[in-house]
């Protein structure tokens, strides 16, 4: 008996509908079989001529699993949540009422640099594991990019703004302990406003940057300031909200990148603040 052949990877499966989406321009896929067909037939493509022939389920030239078949449905929901496609209400099929992109997908998906489907590709795509993250960073930032894709978009960079203020905070208060380096920021008070923090953060590092190694502090000046920037978008200094008018999807879609080299940064300094004390820094102190 052949072992069970669970087909595709959820992710391969993604990035096909979302071509055959696109491809399909305002008319959209209006039924499931169509979209089933379009979906063999780009695989087809992709595998080339020499792809061995497999068990169909559309058709002799299809080269869809039943796993892959059955992943469909949920796929196409998932991308009509997050905003990259819709439900076409013109279609009259109840279990089926057609897919087509959505209005910011034609340009958000096909120039973009990252397609952002989901958490863990996110931060996949810039090399940072989420357990490096706080759990309420990494909750926040979750939220972010759901917020994102439902279109709601000043929703997503106050969240987005929350989890960079958490990740500095954390570094901050690793900072203030370090048993090395903690004299140097005992001064940042607590009742300070973020974005004073952040200045007098700078201001403490700044003596130690030599001894610190290059990756943790390298353009942490310009990391720091792009994070203000992201928190100061929805929040003034005293922390209420800006009243900014809602951003474009372009704006935070460039937020939601420059977070991660920060928070992978911060990472980084919090590693080397922990260290235990060096005999050769010992000595100099």
């Amino acid at each position: 008996m052949d072992a069970k052949d669970d087909g595709r990877s959820h992710d391969d499966l993604r990035e096909i509908v979302i071509d055959v989406v696109l491809d399909a321009g305002e008319r959209g896929v209006s039924a499931f079989d169509e979209l089933l067909d379009k979906a063999a037939r780009e695989l087809a493509r992709r595998d080339g001529p020499a792809a061995p022939r497999q068990h169909c389920v559309i058709g002799p030239a299809s080269p869809l699993k039943p796993a892959d078949s059955e992943r469909m449905p949920g796929i196409a929901w998932e991308l009509a949540r997050e905003g990259v496609a819709t439900f076409d209400p013109t279609v009259t099929n109840p279990n089926w009422p057609g897919l087509r992109r959505s209005r910011f997908s034609e340009q958000a998906l096909r120039r973009a640099p990252l397609r952002l489907s989901d958490h863990e590709n996110y931060l996949k795509a810039f090399s940072l594991d989420a357990t490096e993250m706080s759990p309420d960073a990494a909750l926040y930032l979750r939220e972010a990019i759901a917020a994102f894709y439902m279109d709601c978009l000043l929703s997503a960079c106050v969240m987005l703004s929350i989890a960079a203020e958490g990740e500095f905070l954390r570094l901050l208060r690793v900072a203030k302990t370090s048993a090395v380096h903690g004299h140097c920021f005992s001064r940042i008070g607590d009742s300070l406003s973020i974005g004073a923090k952040i200045s007098q953060f700078k201001e403490a590092i700044r003596p130690i940057l030599d001894v610190l190694p290059k990756p943790a502090t390298e353009e942490l000046d310009h990391n720091l300031e792009t994070i203000r920037s992201v928190i100061r978008f929805v929040r003034n200094e005293s922390g209420k909200p800006s009243g900014v008018p809602p951003p474009s999807r372009d704006q935070v879609h460039l937020h939601l990148q420059l977070f991660l080299p920060f928070a992978r940064q911060a990472m980084r300094l919090r590693r080397e603040l922990n260290e235990r004390p060096y005999p050769r820094l010992v000595r100099l102190h």
